[in-house]
């Protein structure tokens, strides 16, 4: 076990802050083994039919393009004048980019006027008797528009420039009334197919609207793509997913023109604001390269909106925005990388990004948005071993902040980061890292289908864990049903979460479920709904659809399904599941099989992050009673299933059925028994001060010096009764009144059985949110007692404790305890045990002692009352005035034996 240990402990060395101890651990897993696209490079336009050849000058341009330059763009993208006399308007930016080593392509607006169908520069224009009249190339003319274009090319080529790419035309489905031409998909892969190869330049097409199905169809087909070498679209429009086929043809998929303008058309300008407009923009490129992008371009280089400043709006006139700044990220750090998988263990779903690596595999960088308030520390899961790197930060205050960074040698490195931050983490390789021949996954104990239906007439559309399924207002989830009347899914526990993880989806629409509706069965049997309202889709899938369904959100409670509709009509989406599943906080299990491996990815998940209750290593081999897996984890609760024929005496390891040791602790956090076992020996461990409850997983010895209580509640109060025979059962809520550190110890059966409540007191092994209408045990000026809960304030509640539940009947704000009895049961056995009882005139204490001595009173507290009062032989009475109602400890000094102290409640 030390090797493991020692995994652990390198892994545990963050590049600027220490990994938090908590129960959350965000991780990322880098898969160099899943490869995507190539990156070939980020840029912008330097001109357009709104902005003229000379509105950048030369410096400016160098500031943003070239590898020392700023920006580190290494794409230009052109405009090609509809007047061919124009031409040399472009020429001296053409010639200063391929003299900075650029990769430039230019793109039209429009043909000559004669060769269109409206005979006018404009996409389209409305006549004098209000027609529409669009612009379409005539067929006529498809040649001597060929012809066109590649004259282009020669007039550069002449002019000592070779132009890299050609487009074919700038957004053929936008009915514009600006300079442009309408094409229909069939129109210019026709185009591209019969007269590309007139053109002697490598070709784009069609830079439409959006990289939409319909373009990308038409177009895939082996005729037209021998005339083109780039895919290219806008990312205005809807991302699909048809055009990702080009690249198993060896096409690249480029995005040409991105733009968002926080101005358009309000007649009320205003400044760029860092956390209303950067991570749109962060997004929007990220999301470009999870949809398989080679190379993204933004619109206008220089503006207020773009790259750089043009003098309005806040900004200065020749210097980077910050939009620039962000894809400087992207353009510095991927550009001639490859991104590879990365999967990012987020469960608050906020954290976006990707990773790529180097050709030579030495390098992994990681881009990070996070627009979130909130840091966040951040596992990352290398494919090697690394020592040293990189780390750039772009945020409200900085400007690509870059700092090296140095660490013991790790493949699980740690870093924070930053609240509303765009950031990339480079990773050098200093070693290679063993492959796991073990193989593992999280694995959920509370899968849908586990649920049972109330009725058959319910049917089995609700196993949807792990299947291609449709979602759309046509195609609900689970059932189709609205009613009760064919039954509905009954939910064996108390859960909070609904978690639906999605691969991959694809869609003919907008990527997104608006009006998520779920149709519920409450507490008191009756059909509601809920509307969860827009859920955005992330590009690259592998994300969870959390719906929160405990009494914060669906107030009324929720023990069954019935559906999961949208209002997607058109925007149908086909979703590739993983598990659907139930939880009741953020609890996740591991399983394993292959050969044991203490390197392995999804071990230090398990290990590392606290959320993790339980690990099956039945199935693996190679696991041997050296295996010590506690002592690493996060949490200190979890337990470890190991073959039978391994037997372990290490804590919380169960060896098929049975464990030697468990042991838990109020330290550790969650815990959960997916297969009940035996322990030879069970303890668990608080610290007490006064009154708490206590839920225990098996049967334990009331230790000496604390008292135990089984509750049972009542209008006008808890009743609390002493358990005598000195064993506090399994899974039963009780009340406990101790001091100090107290462990609890038994033997036998272990299990932590779904929705515990007896006497209407709910037991947990998880921490949560206590719904409201609930009591919870308080302590108030020194006195115990059951407060209600109110909504917007509900506490929360740990482990191994319990609630009054929140289907109560009962309406008073505070239940106060009351004793069937003063006196607990003897603190020492012996036959000469003194007996405490109370006096009649409640402010005095009777003490039965056999033998002369001593009694000394406390608080709850431990702070001295009254000390050393003298005992005779007999009955002794005590005065203890005027005391106020609460807990109190006599401590009795026998003469010739030990210290006793025993416990007593004044009413």
């Amino acid at each position: 076990m030390k090797k493991l240990a020692q995994r652990i402990a390198m892994a545990a060395v963050c590049i600027l802050t220490g990994i938090s101890a908590s129960g959350q651990l965000t991780t990322v897993r880098i898969n160099k083994n899943t490869t995507y696209q190539k990156i070939t490079g980020f840029g912008g336009f330097v001109c357009s039919p709104q902005f003229g050849y000379n509105h950048m000058t030369p410096s400016e341009i160098q500031t943003l393009w070239g590898a020392g330059s700023q920006g580190g763009y290494n794409i230009m993208r052109l405009y090609i004048p509809e007047d061919s006399s124009n031409w040399s308007s472009v020429l001296a930016t053409a010639q200063l980019a391929k003299s900075m080593g650029l990769t430039i392509f230019a793109s039209p607006w429009t043909m000559p006027a004669a060769w269109k169908t409206n005979n006018s520069v404009n996409a389209v224009y409305t006549d004098a008797n209000g027609v529409q009249q669009i612009g379409y190339l005539k067929t006529a003319n498809y040649q001597d528009y060929a012809l066109y274009l590649n004259s282009f090319v020669t007039y550069l080529q002449s002019n000592g420039v070779t132009l890299d790419y050609i487009s074919i035309q700038n957004e053929p489905d936008e009915m514009a009334q600006y300079q442009g031409c309408i094409w229909t998909p069939a129109q210019i892969a026709n185009f591209v197919r019969d007269y590309g190869q007139l053109i002697n330049c490598k070709v784009i097409a069609p830079e439409s609207v959006g990289l939409t199905d319909n373009f990308a169809n038409a177009m895939l087909n082996q005729a037209t793509m021998d005339n083109f070498e780039v895919y290219g679209g806008h990312q205005y429009g809807l991302m699909q997913s048809a055009y990702k086929q080009f690249q198993n043809y060896g096409k690249e998929i480029w995005q040409t023109e991105y733009l968002i303008n926080w101005n358009p058309s309000t007649g009320t300008p205003r400044d760029f604001s860092w956390n209303l407009d950067a991570f749109n923009f962060a997004s929007s490129i990220n999301n470009a390269m999870l949809g398989n992008v080679n190379a993204w371009i933004h619109y206008a280089a220089k503006r207020y909106y773009a790259l750089m400043g043009d003098g309005t709006n806040g900004t200065t006139t020749g210097v980077m925005t910050k939009r620039g700044y962000i894809l400087s990220h992207y353009a510095k750090y991927t550009t001639g990388k490859t991104r590879i998988a990365a999967t990012w263990g987020d469960n608050t779903g906020v954290l976006q990004g990707s990773s790529y690596i180097s050709l030579d595999g030495n390098q992994v960088v990681l881009m990070v948005i996070n627009p979130s308030t909130n840091a966040y520390n951040l596992k990352v899961d290398l494919p090697f071993y690394s020592t040293s790197g990189t780390q750039v930060l772009t945020d409200a205050q900085n400007n690509m902040a870059t700092t090296p960074v140095t660490m013991a040698q790790t493949f699980r490195p740690g870093v924070t980061v930053n609240a509303s931050s765009v950031m990339t983490f480079v990773f050098n390789k200093s070693g290679d890292r063993p492959v796991s021949q073990m193989s593992g996954s999280d694995i959920r104990y509370n899968k849908i289908e586990t649920m049972t239906p109330t009725n058959s007439a319910f049917g089995t559309g609700y196993n949807i864990s792990n299947t291609t399924a449709t979602f759309s207002n046509a195609s609900p989830l689970l059932s189709t049903n609205m009613t009760a009347s064919n039954g509905y899914l009954q939910l064996n526990d108390r859960y909070n979460k609904m978690v639906l993880h999605v691969n991959t989806f694809t869609t003919a629409g907008q990527s997104y479920s608006d009006n998520t509706t779920l149709y519920y069965i409450n507490s008191q049997g009756l059909v509601k709904s809920y509307n969860y309202g827009k859920i955005t889709f992330p590009a690259g899938g592998n994300f969870d659809i959390t719906l929160d369904i405990s009494r914060q959100v669906l107030t009324d409670g929720c023990k069954g399904i019935l559906g999961l509709r949208n209002s997607n009509y058109g925007s149908v989406l086909t979703l590739n599941l993983g598990d659907v599943y139930f939880n009741i906080g953020n609890e996740v299990a591991s399983k394993f099989t292959g050969s044991y491996s203490d390197v392995d990815s999804n071990l230090m998940d398990a290990l590392e992050n606290g959320y993790y209750t339980s690990v099956d290593f039945r199935n693996t081999t190679g696991t041997t009673a050296a295996n010590n897996w506690q002592p690493v984890s996060a949490n200190s609760n979890s337990i470890y299933y190991v073959p039978a024929t391994v037997t372990s005496a290490n804590n919380n390891v169960i060896s098929g059925t049975a464990a030697a040791n468990l042991v838990l602790s109020d330290q550790g956090k969650d815990f959960q028994v997916p297969f009940t076992f035996s322990a030879t020996a069970a303890y668990y461990t608080r610290s007490f001060n006064g009154f708490e409850t206590l839920l225990l997983p098996f049967a334990a010895n009331i230790p000496s010096g604390v008292s135990v209580y089984q509750m049972i509640p009542g209008a006008s109060g808890i009743s609390c009764t002493a358990i005598t025979n000195g064993t506090i059962p399994a899974n039963t809520p009780v009340l406990v009144n101790a001091s100090g550190t107290v462990t609890f110890q038994g033997t036998g059966t272990v299990s932590t059985p779904k929705a515990i409540t007896v006497n209407q007191m709910n037991g947990v092994y998880n921490t949560i949110k206590v719904p409201a209408n609930s009591y919870v045990l308080q302590t108030v000026s020194g006195t115990p007692q059951f407060s209600k809960v109110v909504a917007g304030s509900e506490p929360v509640i740990n482990p191994f404790r319990a609630y009054l539940t929140e289907e109560n009947t009962f309406t008073v704000s505070v239940l106060p305890l009351s004793f069937t009895s003063l006196a607990t049961e003897n603190l020492l056995a012996g036959k000469n045990e003194p007996s405490l009882y109370p006096s009649p005139a409640k402010n005095e204490i009777f003490i039965d002692l056999k033998t002369s001595g001593t009694a000394s009173v406390f608080d709850a507290k431990g702070s001295l009352i009254m000390k050393d009062q003298p005992l005779r032989s007999g009955k002794n009475r005590i005065e203890i005035g005027h005391l106020p109602a609460g807990v109190y400890l006599v401590e009795i000094s026998k003469s010739g034996n030990k210290s006793v102290q025993k416990k007593f409640i004044k009413q």
